[in-house]
């Protein structure tokens, strides 16, 4: 009866061994870590926003079909500021208008009366009431009296 009692103390004696060691390990491992310190209570305050909720419309997008403007017709009114019979002078002459800010640009007849002269237009027009109301108000300002109204046919 000796002998047992002796294996079950022996054997106890293993498994507290056992329990020490594990706990020294655990003990070890963790002895690197901080330890918690407690930290001091943070006052929360709560803040209540007011959150405006607005309806909100997704608007798709809204294809137009683009309908292009028929050609403007061609010009076939012209005012005429100077007539040159030499292509330098008319290109000179056009030059200043466009420095002064028209739309400036050389008439030239291949055939016909007159086709031997380059004319320098100011103002073309593809109306013919339009031309002459224009030519009219030329004509009746100083220093443009001698416009004159060119058609093409």
């Amino acid at each position: 009866m000796l002998v047992g009692l002796s294996s079950k103390f022996s054997s106890m004696r293993k498994l507290i061994t056992f329990f020490a060691i594990t706990a020294l390990l655990v003990g070890a491992g963790c002895k690197d870590k901080d330890a918690k310190v407690p930290q001091k209570p943070v006052k929360k305050a709560v803040v209540q926003k007011k959150v405006e909720v607005k309806d909100t419309l997704v608007q798709e997008p809204i294809v137009e079909e683009v309908i292009p403007e028929p050609p403007k017709p061609a010009n076939k009114y012209f005012l005429i500021a100077g007539s040159f019979s030499k292509r330098h002078n008319a290109d000179v002459f056009m030059e200043k208008l466009i420095n002064d800010g028209y739309n400036a640009e050389i008439i030239e007849r291949r055939n016909g009366p007159n086709e031997e002269f380059f004319k320098v237009s100011y103002k073309a027009f593809h109306d013919k009431t339009e031309a002459l109301a224009e030519l009219q108000i030329a004509r009746n300002t100083a220093g443009s009296e001698n416009v004159w109204l060119l058609i093409k046919k």
